[in-house]
């Protein structure tokens, strides 16, 4: 875990006692935030641009980042209210959602683009080639290769989804290989070093090494290929939420977000060097040529696209798009045993598009 805050507020108040300058004080236009992510994620990326570039400081919005290796972990501190907003994968939300009734406001970027399995170039697996899963022809492997195999994978959490969604297209389950619960970057580091037959990765942990190492590992299967449909989310915590102040913080904090992946697209050199940057600090380097691969695996939503999601129906059905879309995963995960029944209907009533709508028609 890192914590960060930023100064603005201070830096503020220093600034305008030595100007003397009249006006409105900067204590009564500010707001502050703890803000939670996945370190060296896409999706904490416009976090760490915005400040590096001071942007939530120029709106009057103090940030405290408190960072963590997946979204199960970084939903467990909201027991404690150890945050106030979150940016976090599919597995977050519904830990956030199930476990601490927590809300979800949107979502900020794709997240199947950087989610692989990975096999050794020696490996049976490999040996058996394509076309014998149904989801894609695409997909390494067969039933009788991949039974019994040891996989290295973190549970609860997206990777799992990926590496099921694939063994359901050879007619497996999770319970037809030997599942080894690990983070990406545990993972990434054991079987490195010879543990387990295959591994499943995301995200900046090790995915983009293994795929530039193709002399020695497989991308054996992908989110894209499984067809995951997977995104990251913001997630609210629930007595935040219900805070006046918070609530108007967060309106602020959104704005910025959405301001800073318009920067993004607009700077595609200025953001490769920041998530260099961002990796560096996160204990994980990245060079520059991986870091462009990395910021175009996935795709941000506008702010439009975003607000979208929530209002607009999924094709024949009653749901919105992302409503549908999220309790297909869940429905999923329920289904392997990961939820249990009627954890559906508990979720039903989260997605709330209130507070994006309001950053929507306040930009317009």
């Amino acid at each position: 875990m890192k914590k960060a805050a930023a100064l603005g507020l201070a830096a503020a108040l220093c600034a305008g006692m030595l100007s003397g300058c009249g006006g409105t004080k900067a204590s009564e236009a500010s707001h502050s935030l703890t803000v939670s992510a996945i370190g060296g994620s896409l999706n904490y990326l416009p976090i760490y641009i915005a400040q590096e570039e001071g942007w939530f400081k120029e709106e009057g919005l103090e940030i405290e980042e408190v960072l963590f290796t997946n979204g199960p972990v970084q939903m467990e501190s909201l027991s404690s209210d150890g945050w106030d907003i979150g940016c976090t994968g599919v597995g977050g939300v519904f830990a956030g959602v199930l476990g601490y009734d927590a809300k979800v406001l949107g979502s900020s970027n794709t997240d199947d683009g950087t989610q692989y399995v990975f096999a050794r170039n020696d490996s049976d697996i490999v040996a058996a080639g394509t076309g014998n899963n149904v989801l894609s022809d695409q997909i390494y492997g067969s039933a009788e290769t991949w039974k019994g195999k040891s996989i290295l994978c973190n549970t609860g959490s997206v990777t799992q989804y990926v590496l099921i969604k694939m063994l359901e297209g050879f007619g497996l389950t999770q319970e037809d290989v030997e599942f080894i619960a690990m983070d990406p970057a545990t993972a990434y580091s054991a079987f490195l070093a010879g543990e387990g037959d295959a591994c499943v990765l995301t995200g900046s942990g090790g995915t983009f090494k293994m795929l530039e190492a193709s002399d020695q590992y497989t991308a054996v299967a992908s989110g894209p290929l499984v067809d995951s449909g997977l995104m990251c989310s913001f997630v609210a915590n629930k007595n935040s939420y219900a805070d006046e102040e918070k609530y108007e913080a967060m309106k602020v904090f959104m704005k910025v977000y959405f301001q800073s992946m318009d920067w993004m697209k607009a700077h595609p050199e200025e953001t490769k060097q920041y998530c260099v940057d961002m990796n560096d600090e996160n204990g994980s380097s990245m060079e520059a040529e991986v870091a462009g691969k990395y910021i175009q695996a996935d795709r941000y939503y506008t702010l439009e696209e975003a607000v979208s999601m929530m209002e607009e129906k999924a094709e024949g059905s009653d749901e919105t798009v992302m409503d549908k879309n999220l309790e297909g995963v869940l429905d999923f995960f329920i289904q392997v045993g990961n939820y249990s029944e009627g954890d559906d209907e508990r979720f039903k009533g989260h997605v709330d598009a209130k507070l994006l709508k309001e950053v929507l028609d306040a930009s317009k």
